[in-house]
């Protein structure tokens, strides 16, 4: 299905990538829809794979391959393997600045109202990137003593990129 609102069905194998140090799983998107998507603008998506849905960015490769990057655990939700033909839904996100994160942070960040202030005055994408460290962890206790390690590193600003003078 495709339309005007840039909504999307197709199937599409699950690949794998393993070049340097990029190593995931991954949908690629066909090239008229990552094209049409790229022309206007939309670069988070919903995206529905055996009837899951998942917030994600649109990747894309120095050859121009554009895809959706699907994570181990997804892979178990939607009880597909390397290789598999999945069912794709695909749509632009609503609220692409939307961030959803890890309880341990969210707890951390609410006691601790600096490193908070801090977490939340970054972009979108930062804001991501440092909750899927403290989320990537298996085990509650990481989580937990990442969480702690992230909301010190915030408050003292030594977090990597900080510069001694920022406030």
């Amino acid at each position: 299905m495709s339309g005007s609102d840039h909504t999307h069905s197709f199937a599409a194998p699950l690949f794998k990538l393993e070049k340097g140090f990029a190593r995931h799983h991954y949908v690629p998107i066909p090239m008229d829809i990552a094209d049409e998507l790229r022309d206007a603008g939309i670069r988070r998506v919903i995206v529905e794979l055996n009837g899951r849905e998942y917030r994600r960015a649109i990747m894309g490769r120095k050859d121009g391959e554009r895809y959706v990057v699907v994570s181990k655990e997804m892979m178990r939700e939607i009880e597909a393997a390397y290789g598999d033909t999945v069912l794709v839904d695909l749509r632009p996100d609503p609220d692409p600045d939307r961030v959803e994160l890890c309880e341990e942070l969210v707890a951390t960040l609410d006691q601790d109202k600096k490193a908070g202030e801090r977490f939340y005055g970054k972009t979108p994408g930062m804001q991501r990137s440092l909750n899927l460290y403290v989320s990537g962890a298996k085990r509650t206790e990481t989580r937990i003593k990442r969480a702690l390690e992230l909301a010190h590193k915030l408050r003292t600003n030594t977090l990597y990129g900080d510069r001694q003078n920022d406030g």
